[in-house]
């Protein structure tokens, strides 16, 4: 195929590219970053009180009610890309998984490494009541915000007063469903508990607002992007020669782009990638396991506290697929800002993209539990090419990120 004549005219174009190439190149990087779409399981989505309300209870010490001490902002620091660097997520007890940035993950359909969660306020459930995250409860959160001036000026600006049953002081300070809170949760009468998901829906429900505005911007890709485009030398200059070999090989002969495309380097869907457990782990299940989970999770879009619960506005819960192709699969993560949050894989095995690189090379062991993806094959590249595509790895690094006034992160 012919060389595409309007890339000629660079000096600063270091490879040669066919129509194709360019076509997958510029899928990669739109004129202009998208949005997240609308949620239609959270009408406060796009809410400017709520997305005030939302951040002021994401870094706030003791989120999850009286006697616990963390925020979610714990395991998600913007000054360690929305993550945490630690091979395993560390709260109230050890985890066995990596914690995921939750940056731009307004975008996605599927929560956690086995998507058991459909929305991002439905995630925000989880580590609230987790003995080994935040350790707290339902009812200690909306009383943490009760004891809040400014929380509870926001929430009142949405909502109105709390419910009576959290300002009341006959109650037990924590309570939840399952879990160590369960039998305080028990002596809530069956209205009273209703009052307490309603509200505590809606405190998840601005959390999944503020984090809605936690987006990436334009990295040198896609400023490289935009020279190709206007033909433009010093843009495309932002992207050394290196990288830009990286690129050719990302799109091509390795072929990265097949799980990782679209504008978020990531195909949202599951994989099993053929890993051994570490340290003597069990092998995960994976997708099956959080199918089932979201299935007869209470917050899933298709439940009562969902805004819209029509199978329009959750199609995603109608495509889910759980079969042997699917066992031990988790989730493709975006790479947008891959440089920023080590270490990588679900399990942190890997603190370098270098290691990350190495792995795909060579594909070595062969997963307990399913099969290995079939469209991985071993890259067998040069130490040059390796060194290249990490090199493009590390221009998806945003120049800039801003979430809103009061939180930034400048590269």
């Amino acid at each position: 195929m012919a060389i595409i004549a309007f890339l000629c005219f660079s000096m600063q174009l270091s490879v040669e590219l066919n129509e194709n190439e360019v076509r997958a190149i510029l899928s990669l990087s739109p004129p202009k970053f998208p949005s997240p779409p609308n949620k239609l399981s959270n009408a406060y989505g796009d809410n400017p009180t709520a997305i005030l309300l939302g951040e002021k209870l994401f870094f706030h010490k003791g989120i999850a009610g009286q006697g616990t001490k963390l925020s979610c902002s714990s395991c998600h620091d913007p000054n360690l890309g929305w993550a945490d660097n630690k091979q395993y997520a560390i709260g109230e007890g050890p985890g066995i998984f990596n914690t995921p940035t939750i940056r731009n993950t307004g975008f996605q359909n599927f929560y956690f490494w086995d998507g058991r969660a459909d929305s991002l306020w439905a995630q925000a459930a989880h580590p609230i009541e987790s003995e080994i995250e935040l350790n707290g409860s339902r009812y200690g959160m909306l009383k943490t915000i009760a004891n809040d001036k400014e929380m509870y000026r926001l929430w009142k600006k949405l909502w109105g007063d709390l419910p009576n049953v959290v300002s009341s002081n006959s109650k037990p300070l924590h309570a939840a469903p399952k879990g160590q809170y369960k039998k305080e949760w028990e002596k809530f009468s069956v209205e009273e508990q209703k009052e307490i998901n309603e509200a505590f829906v809606k405190a998840l429900k601005a959390i999944a607002a503020f984090e809605r505005t936690i987006v990436s911007s334009s990295s040198n890709f896609d400023i490289f992007v935009t020279g190709l485009r206007e033909k433009n030398e010093q843009k495309i200059s932002k992207l050394s020669p290196q990288a830009q070999r990286g690129m050719k090989l990302f799109i091509g002969e390795a072929n990265c782009i097949s799980c990782h495309f679209g504008p978020l380097l990531s195909d949202g869907q599951f994989h099993n990638l053929g890993f051994k457990p570490l340290n003597g782990q069990e092998p995960l299940m994976g997708r099956p396991d959080g199918i089932e989970a979201l299935r007869i999770d209470p917050f899933n879009g298709r439940g009562i506290f969902s805004d819209d619960s029509s199978w329009q506005a959750n199609a995603q819960l109608l495509y889910m697929v759980s079969n042997e192709h699917t066992v031990g699969a988790l989730k493709t993560p975006s790479l947008r800002d891959v440089s920023t949050t080590p270490p990588y894989m679900h399990d942190g095995r890997f603190q370098t993209l270098e290691e990350v690189i190495n792995f795909y090379d060579k594909l070595p062991e062969e997963p307990l539990l399913g099969h290995r993806e079939e469209t991985l094959k071993p890259l067998r590249l040069s130490a040059t090419e390796r060194a290249e595509l990490i090199a493009f790895l590390k221009s998806l690094t945003s120049v800039q990120i801003t979430t809103n006034k009061n939180h930034s992160e400048k590269k």
